[in-house]
């Protein structure tokens, strides 16, 4: 009996030993007491969608040991540039807690703030700061959304107040832009296909108005229209000469060789305009209303218009701002 006590002692005591050293170990681990940034990591992708710019993006979520009731301290969500070294930062928020819910509308505004440019994937640094300490950073990637103006009326194309004609956003001048057929009535923008956000014209004074007065058209008609949805101004042209680019290198809806895709005229330069997707490996030609008897191409390929000339390569896919000289026979196309 007593040998089996002593085993018994000597197994309890091998047992508290381990135990004992087992604690020594883990006391050895050091909690983490860091101010560091938890979530979005550097692998968030975010494509941002017009018409949820009220919905969540993500959470920011951060660590703070030495305030971990999160209620003491202001804490600032920043972003900024990559590579900048948060130079000059902008805030997407401010808050007590250890985290913060941040809206695709700010993360879109903020993006673009920073130079991304819209439907192009593009990344920005983040971090969180106080008035004493600052969090790691992570670079996440972001694609700012672009809205989509569009007329719509009686006087446009489609069903009456119902079809959207969308116009194009050309980023050299920040405008947006349409030339298209259009009949005896009236119009007006509208903001992504909803009337939550439109504009009019109360005046008539080529000036917009939130929810105004419908723009008139009293003559029928192919007309250039150019809006500027910032300094909320729209001009609205005859054009008489209607060039358009017809080819295989125009992207859908485009059909290869039979459809016109009109251009932009400028009364005061006299010339015609277009942002246009062409796609790599075709080509293009430029024709007049809508009709193979006055069309030109560039035989030399050096930026020159010939009457009946050769096709307009593309090398490269992508969306391009085409600015023809019918009068001076000369054109220049610039990849954006």
């Amino acid at each position: 009996m007593k040998n089996t006590i002593k085993i018994l002692i000597a197994f309890v005591s091998l047992l508290l030993l381990s135990c004992t050293d087992e604690s020594q170990q883990l006391g050895a681990i050091s909690p983490d007491t860091s101010f560091r940034l938890l979530a979005p990591t550097s692998d968030f992708s975010l494509v941002l969608d017009g018409a949820k710019l009220n919905s969540l993006a993500t959470t920011f979520v951060w660590n703070d040991p030495s305030n971990p009731t999160g209620t003491t301290v202001t804490y600032t969500v920043e972003a900024a540039a990559t590579g900048t070294n948060f130079a000059a930062p902008i805030t997407l928020g401010t808050t007590t807690d250890h985290f913060l819910d941040v809206t695709e509308g700010t993360l879109d505004t903020t993006a673009k703030a920073l130079g991304l440019a819209p439907l192009v994937a593009g990344q920005i640094d983040v971090h969180v700061k106080t008035s004493t300490g600052v969090t790691n950073f992570y670079t996440i990637t972001v694609t700012p959304y672009q809205p989509k103006w569009s007329v719509i009326g009686d006087a446009t194309p489609g069903t009456a107040w119902t079809t959207d004609t969308y116009m194009t956003f050309n980023p050299s001048t920040s405008t947006y832009s349409i030339t298209l057929p259009l009949t005896v009535g009236s119009f007006k923008f509208r903001l992504d296909s909803s009337w939550n956000t439109n504009y009019g014209d109360d005046g008539n004074n080529l000036s917009l108005d939130a929810g105004g007065a419908n723009i008139p058209i009293a003559t029928a008609g192919t007309y250039t229209i150019v809006a500027n949805f910032a300094t909320h101004t729209y001009t609205i042209t005859p054009v008489v000469n209607i060039w358009s680019i017809i080819g295989d290198a125009p992207a859908s809806p485009s059909v290869a060789w039979t459809t016109d895709n009109l251009m932009d005229f400028n009364p005061v330069t006299n010339k015609y305009s277009i942002v246009i997707h062409l796609l790599a490996g075709k080509s293009f030609k430029f024709r007049l209303n809508h009709d193979w008897g006055t069309n030109y191409g560039d035989d030399g390929n050096n930026l020159t218009l010939d009457n009946g000339g050769a096709n307009i390569p593309v090398v490269n896919d992508g969306n391009y701002y085409i600015v023809a000289d019918f009068t001076g026979l000369t054109y220049t196309i610039t990849q954006l």
